[in-house]
């Protein structure tokens, strides 16, 4: 486990300074944050559900982090469509790394990029296990909007948070409820 934190490591740095890069920051913008940074790992297991139809595995959520990367045992990770307003099943590729945007990098990229609400749901037959590994900035570290990506056509869209200050709302909102973190960002008086 300890070897496999080390390579994710590895391929969540990569990812960040690709996504950073894609936004035409300089690549060494917030690097060095990132790699000082937290890494959570989450494992997780789903036993078979006789009924998975009316449970599930954890309720729908974004993460707080800049960036998540996840492998799971068998399909589970549902993705919130918000075109149609549906959720779509994230097919299992044996061996593959899914990776999904979080919150801080919704905030960093001035909402360019989105963090992807997801579920995991049951299994009737198999048990499932997860691999989470968030990243995000130190813990009181805060993130903001780059002021290379704010101009008069584009204001800041939210506000900058750090990991305390996720965990200062999870201990006063219930997830279930419908409340996300990064709503509780988002600039209300933007245009």
């Amino acid at each position: 486990m300890g070897r496999y934190c080390q390579e994710v490591k590895k391929v969540g740095l990569e990812v960040m300074k690709a996504i950073i890069e894609s936004l035409e920051l300089n690549p060494s913008y917030i690097t060095k944050e990132i790699e000082d940074g937290m890494q959570v790992m989450a494992v997780n297991c789903y036993p078979p559900c006789p009924q998975p139809e009316i449970a599930l595995g954890l309720p729908p959520h974004s993460d707080y982090s800049c960036l998540t990367v996840l492998y799971q045992s068998c399909q589970g990770l549902q993705i919130m469509d918000f075109e149609d307003n549906t959720w779509k099943a994230i097919p299992h590729i044996p061996g593959a790394l899914q990776v999904h945007v979080g919150d801080h990098f919704e905030v960093l990229s001035n909402g360019l990029y989105k963090s992807v609400v997801h579920r995991a749901t049951l299994n009737r037959d198999r048990t499932r296990i997860s691999l989470t590994s968030l990243f995000s900035l130190g813990m009181d570290d805060k993130m903001e909007t780059a002021t290379e990506l704010v101009d008069d056509q584009n204001p800041k869209k939210y506000r900058e948070s750090s990991f305390r200050d996720f965990l200062d709302f999870l201990s006063t909102n219930d997830f279930s409820e419908g409340n996300n973190f990064i709503d509780s960002l988002k600039i209300k008086n933007y245009n």
